[in-house]
């Protein structure tokens, strides 16, 4: 469950950058395979589908509390990929 987040938490949005860019990297990066499970996986979790303590182990404390919730933060992430996919 959530193969993709977890990989980009780890690969991605843990060298200190902040998510926007690490999101942009990612893109710059992977597969469409890969952006699409991202993608998908992300929107679960916009929708509430995945549970808070799941979300604390994989995302981290940290990302729900500076954007209020784990939905907000992934609503800011499927932005900022369909941005970077623009581009």
């Amino acid at each position: 469950m959530l193969k993709q987040i977890t990989y980009w938490v780890k690969i991605y949005g843990s060298a200190g950058n902040p998510d926007q860019r690490a999101v942009q990297d990612f893109v710059d990066c992977e597969t469409t395979e890969v952006l699409n499970t991202f993608r998908a996986e992300l929107l679960g979790i916009s929708l509430g589908r995945v549970e808070e303590k799941t979300l604390d182990l994989i995302v981290g404390n940290k990302r729900k509390v500076l954007h209020e919730s784990y939905q907000e933060w992934s609503k800011l992430m499927l932005m900022w990929l369909a941005a970077a996919l623009k581009k």
